[in-house]
């Protein structure tokens, strides 16, 4: 009999240390989880500087921004928003990659739609859609895509919009 209570007691404390486990578990990730919040980017960002050198630095100003950076699994969202002062068409026709926003590639597209699939949900409303993205008045210029399996886990763009003076940079990676 007194094997038996051992045992029950045993099981019952390794329960109890097993439920502890999973409960500090669920809630580390829980804190993990709320306390990630889009925060902002600023002029020192190497890829707003890189946004700038590609348009052979010009006067650009910081519209808008929006960074999700450090998740559990190690995904990023980086958008942001810059008037290029003075943008010309006929510049980005002689930048080697730029296609027109009518024209994409197969890739391209599919990385437009990978990005725009996230920052067209509704909670960066100031990124084009998807929709205006593929028009004649906008240019993609793909400074990055990594695909997997035939689709993007990874892409970096830069999408412009000439006749507002406006670009749009973004990173996703998932």
């Amino acid at each position: 009999m007194s094997a038996g209570l051992s045992t029950k007691k045993l099981l019952v404390a390794f329960g109890i240390f097993a439920s502890a486990i999973v409960g500090i578990f669920v809630l580390l990730v829980g804190l993990m989880f709320s306390f990630i919040e889009p925060t902002a980017i600023d002029d020192s960002d190497q890829d707003y500087l890189a946004l700038q050198r590609f348009f052979r630095n010009p006067p650009t100003e910081l519209m808008q921004s929006h960074l999700l950076d450090g998740s559990f699994f190690g995904d990023i969202e980086k958008a942001f928003a810059v008037r290029v002062t003075g943008m010309d068409t006929e510049l980005l026709w002689q930048q080697q990659g730029v296609v027109r926003g009518d024209r994409l590639t197969a890739e391209l597209d599919e990385a437009v739609e990978f990005i725009g699939n996230m920052l067209d949900s509704g909670y960066v409303d100031w990124f084009p859609s998807l929709d205006e993205i593929r028009r004649d008045s906008h240019y993609v210029y793909p400074i990055n895509i990594v695909t997997r399996g035939g689709y993007p886990n990874a892409a970096r763009l830069i999408i412009m919009r000439p006749f507002d003076d406006m670009a749009f940079f973004a990173y996703l990676e998932y």
